[in-house]
């Protein structure tokens, strides 16, 4: 409280566990009213300082607190007007929340607003949005399929849209909007939580993902707002984008990593390149050379499937995914063109055109459940007719791949990559109209994906609802903190659903389907993440565990997610648009005119010869040969996806025989080889994968590690689940590379292979420096629950940790970020390649020491770490196997060392090192020579 009885909250601090948030600042507010003086206070949410509390039991506030440091903090303020009890007793009374860097600041805020009749501020800010409004694309005058008494609501609808986008983007960073400015089920997470002795940073929906952005970029594309639209693509590629070319899940407002940064997915790189192209940067030379040509080359080097899908969840080969990868990479190649680069216009577009002519052998089933042939979900391999089954996550139940739709195939579709009448497309959207929609008071909706809606939601993503096919309970439970639930309706599916009505030239189902997301809306038509299909559930009582309880929900109408969601806003303006033209607006008119306007582009055979698949080359450089047609024009691009240097061309023409050669570099590790060729009007491709054995740097440790000891202290077994391939905690070699500015630390393992979706989705790998004279250092492990700390001749003082879910962390002794770590995981060479800026890392020599521990990531778990049963269960280590008699099988699981495998130095038995009966565990970390 100040002294004129004004409550005043604020915080400080601007460390958490977002290291990046180099933004943050101490932040004041103040509140004040029009009201006369009265009581005020400050106290601590939920206990006898808390007003509410007070109000409750005696409906006065008498005992009145002044201060309330460090905690939850709830002010409480009477604003009773004043004024005598007559005629002409003021009845009314304004607020101000004033914000301010400093007390004073937050005062003078407030007041300042207070000083102006409200009614002019309110006027002031309608303008501001009234201006805005006047300078975009007006909404049709007339929406075909809407009644006449709701078209007013649609126009409503359209510009309340537009004004989400554009107040969702941030003020400080332009062209940042956040997926949504509400945090999904934010009641049911502790904001006291401490990470790792950190506040915790919980940025859920409020930072910027990829494919929300470009969601939100289609909307502003289409209202008009195009130097927003334009801010959007430069922040994605020139703010957000990692230096592999890869652009990230998500990142905070400054485009740097959030503490949920992490995993891969394909379509969040290819949508930037679409929305550079469709802002029209095509022209923006730096932006080709510095972001297109490392997005597209990663494009080329990891496609068609490498990572998740959108649902984040999965990995496999979508319909989704590749959707945006070849409009991505036709894009790409549009550009390229522009650009004067015909070498890298013709991998692009040869790339996109054998996804193009691909996704249906890798994508439509033809032995499935539902039908002769439809799409699914994913396949797991490429083949989608074989047996394999894959668990849905958070709580959902196990399905053959070929019995789990969603409607992801639509985005073939709406991209122009396949006309609205291919057979299998029907036939797809008859299926999940069938299997996966819903019909509430409200409209129809859709799921994110299942098998049957009829026997209820296959998806665990929201708020539980007991009979669905999640075993979450009780009913109304917010998603977190168990992270099991029940998947609802998702309105923007709705919208989907309706843009491919527009390509039917069904607009009247269009119509249906956009009031139907009007009608899912909240409050003033804010479209939420998700919407209530089952019976009205009452909300729990006061004062229920907000982890538990149900908010209340309708039939129909919000469930506890986020609201509004970006996408789905997006999604409700360009359908209104979308109807109003009687086609996509959106669609890219370069992949329409190739693949759907007119026939797609002939298949020209090639094939590499020479080096073979998965070949060892011990040299900087490699002869490519190859054949295809006589007289086609050969493009062979080489990409190093380990150490990540830019990709480079050679060029060829085949000869009379068909033969062709062609010299290409190449760097260590793994080397994606892709050769394509052009004859006519034609396009081939072909691809393999190589292995660099050298690189123009020095070795400065090189150790090997015994196969098979990934078993701590040699009783450790794996978890029982089949997701956990053995060999995927077996370190076999550990190597500390220096080349030029960068420094790699590289880890190979006996098997690599994608877990949960991720390439390192199994692994959690933590390397202790020491450095000499690097300043402070530390013996704790990165968790205290981990078990073990590191040996104090071996203090460290740098700590690098990565895993799949989550964005690397490099910190020094005392807690702070020392740079920003780049990850770089292959399947091929079974490696786990971090690469570090040498200007920050220090230049390794003898005199460091680096000890390197492995063991599981589990992102559910307070440590990041995968915990420990007495013997192994699905997703638990076991101490021991069943029926184990080592001493160690006695040891409480909780107590024992996560660690799987390390790497020892010489004299030093790892069996010994990790054994928890032998007293406190410390790890000994590897000298440098």
């Amino acid at each position: 409280m100040n002294g004129a009885s004004v409550p005043v909250i604020y915080d400080t601090s601007t460390v958490s566990q977002a290291t990046n948030r180099d933004y943050a600042v101490p932040t004041y507010m103040a509140l004040q009213s029009t009201s006369p003086q009265h009581a005020a206070s400050v106290g601590y949410a939920g206990t006898g300082s808390d007003g509410l509390t007070e109000l409750d039991s005696g409906h006065a506030l008498t005992n009145l607190y002044t201060s309330a440091p460090d905690g939850h903090i709830v002010a409480t303020e009477d604003v009773t007007p004043g004024g005598s009890s007559g005629a002409g007793a003021a009845k009314t009374v304004t607020l101000a929340l004033g914000f301010g860097r400093s007390q004073d600041g937050a005062l003078a805020a407030a007041a300042g607003s207070l000083r102006q009749p409200f009614g002019s501020v309110l006027d002031s800010y309608q303008k501001g949005w009234s201006a805005y409004d006047a300078g975009l694309n007006r909404p049709p005058a007339t929406v075909p399929g809407v009644s006449g008494g709701n078209q007013a609501q649609v126009r409503a609808a359209y510009y309340l849209s537009a004004n989400v986008l554009k107040a969702s983007e941030d003020k400080t960073f332009p062209g940042a909007i956040v997926a949504s400015v509400a945090s999904p089920w934010g009641q049911a997470v502790n904001a006291g939580t401490l990470s790792n002795g950190k506040p915790v940073y919980f940025g859920s929906y409020r930072e910027v993902f990829s494919r929300d952005l470009y969601e939100v970029f289609t909307g502003l594309l289409l209202d008009g707002d195009l130097a927003t639209a334009r801010a959007a693509a430069r922040f994605l590629l020139e703010r957000q984008q990692l230096p592999t070319g890869e652009i990230p899940r998500n990142s905070l407002l400054n485009g740097k990593a959030a503490p949920d940064t992490g995993g891969d997915q394909l379509d969040e790189t290819s949508y930037p390149i679409l929305m550079a192209y469709q802002a029209g940067l095509s022209g923006d030379a730096t932006l080709y050379k510095q972001h297109i040509v490392p997005a597209a080359d990663y494009l080329v080097a990891h496609g068609p499937s490498f990572g998740v899908e959108r649902w984040e969840e999965q990995s496999g080969y979508s319909p989704s995914t590749i959707a945006a990868e070849i409009a991505g990479l036709t894009a790409a190649a549009t550009i390229a063109a522009r650009q004067g680069d015909a070498a890298r216009a013709q991998v692009y577009q040869a790339t996109a055109d054998e996804f193009q002519r691909e996704v249906k052998s890798w994508t439509v089933t033809t032995n499935g459940p539902d039908g002769p042939s439809y799409f699914i979900r994913l396949s797991k391999t490429g083949d989608p007719n074989a047996a394999v089954s894959y668990n849905l996550g958070n709580g959902g139940p196990t399905l053959d791949q070929r019995s789990v739709l969603d409607g992801g195939f639509q985005e073939l579709v709406r991209l122009g990559e396949l006309p609205v009448s291919d057979s299998d497309v029907q036939a797809s959207l008859a299926i999940w109209d069938k299997m996966i929609s819903v019909k509430t008071p409200s409209g129809t909706g859709y799921y994110r994906y299942g098998d049957n809606a009829e026997t209820g939601s296959a998806d665990g993503y929201g708020d539980c609802y007991p009979t669905s096919k999640t075993p979450c309970t009780p009913a109304g439970r917010p998603w977190p903190t168990g992270n099991t639930g029940t998947g609802h309706l998702w309105p923007v599916l709705s919208g989907e659903r309706a843009e491919s009505d527009i390509g039917s030239g069904n607009l009247n189902g269009a119509a249906g389907l956009l009031i139907a997301m009007m009608d899912f809306s909240s409050g003033v038509g804010l479209v939420p993440e998700q919407d209530w299909e089952n019976p009205d559930l009452a909300a729990s009582p006061y004062g229920s565990d907000p982890t538990t309880a149900s908010i209340g929900f309708a039939d129909g109408k919000p469930a506890g997610s986020a609201a509004p969601l970006s996408w789905a806003q997006a999604q409700e303006l360009r359908l209104i648009l979308d109807i109003g033209a009687g086609r996509a607006l959106e669609q890219p008119p370069i992949t329409a005119d190739r693949y759907v306007n007119h026939t797609p582009p002939a298949s020209v055979p090639i094939s590499i010869t020479a080096p073979a698949a998965g070949a060892v080359i011990e040299s900087s450089s490699v002869t490519v040969t190859g054949t295809t047609t006589p007289g086609a024009k050969v493009v062979i691009e080489a990409t190093d996806t380990d150490t990540g240097p830019p990709s480079a061309t050679a060029t060829a023409t085949a000869g009379a025989d068909g033969s062709f050669s062609a010299d290409v570099p190449i760097g260590f590790g793994t080397n994606v080889l892709t050769a394509t060729a052009t004859a006519g009007s034609g396009t081939g491709y072909a691809q393999v994968t190589v292995v660099g054995d050298i690189i123009s740097g020095t070795t400065v440790l090189d150790v090997t590690d015994p196969t098979g000891d990934d078993n701590g202290p040699g009783t450790f077994q794996y978890p029982t689940s089949a997701d956990f391939v053995a060999g995927s905690f077996d370190i076999t070699r550990f190597q500390v590379i220096t080349s030029g500015s960068q420094v790699f630390l590289r880890t190979t393992l006996r098997t690599l292979t994608p877990t949960f979706g991720n390439v390192i989705g199994a692994q959690m790998l933590d390397i202790y420096v020491h450095s000499p004279g690097g300043g402070a250092t530390s013996t704790a492990a990165a968790f205290p629950q981990r078990n073990y700390t590191i040996a104090p001749a071996d203090a460290w003082t740098q700590r690098i940790e990565v895993q799949g879910f989550a964005s690397p962390a490099w910190v020094d002794a005392n807690g702070n970020s020392v740079g920003t770590a780049t990850v770089l995981s292959s399947e091929a060479t079974k490696t786990i390649t971090i690469v570090l800026p040498a200007s920050a890392f220090g230049a390794p020599a003898s005199g460091w020491s680096f000890a390197v521990v492995l063991t599981g990531q589990d992102g559910f778990s307070s440590d990041q770490a995968r915990g420990f049963a007495p013997t192994p269960q699905p997703f638990l280590f076991g101490v021991c196997a069943p029926g184990g008699t080592s001493p160690i099988c006695a040891v409480d699981p909780a107590t024992v060392p996560k660690a799987m495998d390390v790497i020892t130095p010489a004299g030093v038995d790892q069996a010994t090192e990790l054994d928890p009966t032998l007293g406190p565990v410390a790890v000994h970390a590897v000298p440098v020579p």
